[in-house]
């Protein structure tokens, strides 16, 4: 059995520290030379040196860092780091509508900025009176195409070099998992701004508001699914999607679970305060109420508004590629600037397969 290398030291009030170092010349000779062309790359251009820059004072070889190792003591040391963790959560509630929408890779790794989506219609057979009497006309668009431009959705951020050298894998994967996050938000985003956009005359209606001060009623969704069947959509349990708000959403739990029968019949959502299907609706919660969720009418002034749709029917989404993250240094400030982009195509297919539920609440309120 090989024996171990042990540096030893002592801090001022005598502790003894020990420091293994096993494997550390390799490693430091590797980091030593990625330090030294990152150097020799800086001090080639006649720049001023003062400030944070990528090493301050490097000892010229790995030997020289490992006498500094071993003479270490407590009080020498001034910073530690520890993993990263969520701290500042402020955008969390996503709906995640790519979950229920059309998603086609059409698009994904090739090239251009539009996307086409072939689709066929719905159609009715005539009845002829007479076997072999001719059919009064041609059904016209029973085949055609969507067409959507691209959408690119972003943000970049700098990080100072000295705080680059202290990044571990668990940042990282936490700086990927927030730009995912941010990602899906965008997608949101863009897909209910196209349900917002549509006038009322396209939807397959709309569920008006109630008389009362609740700002979202339980009986919207049964007459929401009703407007779809009205509109001859086929209607079965699992098919259809609610968006709410987050103030909607409690709104409808304060309602559900003061109804004695409810309680009784669904106690694992009195249990845990999560409803997240009802009527064979599934049930997603949207981000904070911003503008495109609400609508504004002559007789009810600007409210914010709750879609119930059927899911894979209504809308599109063609992903052009994954989160692309790319890095570029910015050599002047010592910086570097970490960007992350998403681009993608969106489509309302179908404006008859959703219903436009009006909530009881004005905006601001």
């Amino acid at each position: 059995m090989s024996q171990k290398s042990i540096a030893q030291g002592k801090t001022e009030d005598g502790t003894v520290i020990e420091l293994d170092l096993d494997d550390i010349y390799g490693h430091v000779d590797e980091k030593m030379k990625k330090y030294m062309d990152e150097v020799k790359e800086y001090y080639a251009k006649d720049k001023d040196k003062s400030g944070k820059g990528i090493v301050e004072r490097l000892p010229s070889n790995a030997a020289k860092l490992i006498e500094q190792l071993q003479n270490i003591s407590r009080s020498d040391i001034t910073e530690q780091w520890t993993v990263a963790i969520p701290a500042v959560t402020t955008k969390e509630v996503a709906g995640h509508l790519r979950d229920y929408v059309f998603v086609t890779d059409v698009i994904k790794g090739q090239p251009g900025d539009t996307v086409n989506i072939p689709y066929v219609k719905d159609l009715d057979f005539e009845v002829l009176a007479t076997v072999g009497n001719a059919f009064a006309g041609e059904t016209t668009g029973l085949v055609n195409t969507y067409t959507t431009t691209l959408k690119e959705a972003g943000a970049w951020s700098d990080i100072a070099y000295g705080d680059i050298e202290k990044i571990d894998q668990n940042l990282l994967d936490e700086l990927n998992r927030t730009f995912a996050h941010a990602a899906v938000r965008a997608e949101d985003k863009v897909l209910i701004e196209l349900v917002s956009a549509e006038t009322a005359a396209n939807f397959a209606g709309q569920v008006d508001r109630k008389t009362g001060t609740q700002i979202f009623y339980a009986k919207n969704i049964p007459q929401a699914i009703g407007k779809l069947i009205a509109a001859g959509k086929e209607v079965h349990p699992g098919d259809c999607v609610l968006w709410i708000n987050g103030k909607a959403y409690a709104r409808l739990l304060e309602e559900l679970v003061a109804t004695e029968a409810f309680t009784y019949a669904r106690g694992e959502v009195v249990q845990k305060g999560v409803l997240e299907d009802y009527l064979g609706v599934k049930i997603i919660v949207g981000g904070e109420v911003e503008t495109e969720m609400r609508t504004t009418s002559a007789t009810t002034g600007t409210c914010e508004m709750a879609y119930l749709f059927r899911a894979k029917r209504a809308l599109a989404l063609a992903p052009k590629r994954d989160i692309l993250i790319e890095t570029d240094r910015q050599i002047a400030t010592r910086k570097l600037r970490l960007t992350a982009s998403h681009t993608f195509g969106v489509k309302l297919l179908d404006a008859k397969e959703c219903v436009r539920i009006w909530c009881n609440t004005k905006s601001g309120t």
